[in-house]
């Protein structure tokens, strides 16, 4: 994990403007053994542990966490830059020694106050996916993706999530075996293809819940009290996935190149509602594809 420690820190005391804000002999990966300067940056590992279906990649949760002797303000001023710097930036992190294929915020948290140091303190996470070998994964950063009934492109109208992270195409078959009383099989007969495509990370806009499931959305209703305001989901007994053309569209981590993905008929099975104001977050969302009335089910472009 040094590794990926010291690939964050050297993005970060790179930054001129972030260092105008904390020096950079204070943004650190362990803890000084004296009193530290105010305010400061420490960086340190949650977790983390090899990915089993590809061999040489690792995956991390990277702790940040931001002190300040002046106020909440500060921190928050200086976290700003730091997630300018490091969240979807999987290629301007990775360096000569580790390969980054993904890096992106997954919580923060302003609500401490240390006592003993009367310091304000923001603590950021962050997952990580890198490599210290030539491993190369698909990842994707900056991606969107766009969803329509019949004709899926690339419009800011379409656009129903954001994504980044791991993306893998899989498909599976199912066969029949005849062995027409042979000793080996004569033949094998397959009769049913499906297509899933998986994301690490996808971020949906709550107003496509309609779209994709058939949830109704609204933003400006009110609680039954009839007077507080309040963001309203409702499912109904009609509520089913909807059979929807998605085109997923970004850039390759490890090379910089574009990459599209477009399913002609797929729909995604999962939902999940928080109870929250935030983007609806799904970790390694699926999307179960079919083919459509051509017979086509997938189709994969990367640029030249």
């Amino acid at each position: 994990m040094d590794a990926i420690l010291k690939a964050i820190r050297d993005t970060l005391v790179a930054d001129v403007t972030l260092t105008a804000l904390v020096p950079a002999a204070d943004i650190t990966a362990s803890y000084n053994a004296e009193v530290a300067n105010y305010p400061c940056v420490v960086l340190g590992v949650l977790g983390g542990g090899s990915l089993t279906e590809i061999a040489g990649v690792t995956s991390a949760t990277i702790v940040i966490d931001l002190y300040s002797a002046v106020d909440k303000q500060e921190v928050w001023t200086i976290y700003d830059r730091i997630k300018t710097l490091l969240h979807d930036q999987a290629r301007a992190v990775t360096n000569g020694s580790v390969l980054v294929h993904a890096i992106y915020e997954s919580r923060v948290d302003d609500n401490q106050f240390v006592l003993s140091t009367e310091t304000w303190r923001l603590t950021a996470r962050y997952e990580v996916i890198f490599s210290t070998t030539s491993v190369i994964a698909i990842a994707i950063e900056d991606g969107k993706i766009y969803a329509h009934a019949s004709a899926v492109a690339v419009d800011a109208a379409k656009e129903i999530a954001s994504f980044h992270g791991m993306l893998s195409l899989d498909m599976a078959f199912l066969s029949r075996e005849n062995n027409e009383q042979e000793r080996f099989a004569k033949t094998a007969y397959y009769h049913t293809g499906i297509a899933y495509i998986d994301i690490e990370n996808v971020t949906f806009n709550p107003a496509s819940l309609n779209l994709l499931w058939g949830v109704t959305y609204g933003a400006s209703e009110t609680l039954n009290d009839g007077s507080t305001a309040a963001t309203k989901y409702t499912i109904t007994q009609a509520t089913t996935p909807s059979f929807l053309q998605f085109l997923f569209h970004g850039t390759q981590t490890s090379d910089g190149k574009k990459i599209e993905v477009e399913a002609l008929k797929a729909v995604v099975e999962s939902l999940r509602i928080p109870f929250s104001k935030s983007r609806l977050s799904e970790h390694r969302c699926r999307w179960h594809c079919f083919g459509d009335s051509s017979d086509d089910v997938v189709s994969l472009a990367i640029e030249n």
